[in-house]
């Protein structure tokens, strides 16, 4: 055999090799673009979710005045007999709207659900937490608003035992690390 040959033949295994290891990498890159797509479409379409919870909640005047509207025409009219009937009315109302209030955060529990399935495993942690936060606060919001009496103001103390602020800070803390994080998986510097 001439040198010739076998260095052509080299060459050709040599040129085998690299393409296969070329088709190999592009085929990781693929992936790795394929996934990227996908987490941006299930990230951007619960950030969508959130922006469209927190537009209908800021555009509902009537979420919080409406309740107290009534109540304090009759408190103005000074009517004895209609102030009890307008302050039964306004507890239930009161009521109402507190339940409707944990509402968001269901639809939030739900939304992240399919960001599970694309998330990095220090991402599902947090989204894991984020879960258990909102389940914590529902149960203990059920658990007050189910022993509350509308016919009984001092019943709606309880509203104030739930321990909301500390919670709130840890859900403040755990969304802008979810967005570091949901960036960081994306490419987005």
């Amino acid at each position: 055999m001439n040198i010739g040959l076998i260095v052509s033949i080299l060459i050709a295994i040599g040129g085998w090799g690299f393409a296969l290891y070329q088709m190999k990498k592009n085929r990781e890159w693929q992936k790795k673009d394929s996934l990227a797509n996908r987490r941006f479409d299930a990230y951007s379409g619960f950030m969508k979710k959130l922006e469209e919870i927190n537009e209908s909640m800021r555009n509902n005047p009537n979420a919080i005045y409406g309740v107290s509207n009534e109540l304090m025409t009759v408190l103005l009219d000074g009517d004895a007999e209609k102030m009890d009937e307008a302050l039964l009315r306004f507890n239930q109302k009161l009521l109402d709207y507190v339940k409707k209030s944990t509402e968001p955060l269901l639809i939030i529990n739900q939304e992240i659900n399919p960001l599970l399935l694309v998330a990095s495993d220090d991402l599902r942690k947090r989204l894991n937490r984020l879960k258990e936060l909102i389940s914590d606060f529902n149960n203990e919001m059920q658990n007050c608003l189910s022993s509350i009496n509308t016919k009984d103001s001092d019943s709606f103390k309880q509203l104030g035992t739930i321990g909301y602020e500390n919670r709130w800070k840890e859900f403040q803390v755990l969304n802008d690390e979810i967005l570091v994080i949901m960036r960081k998986e994306i490419n987005v510097k």
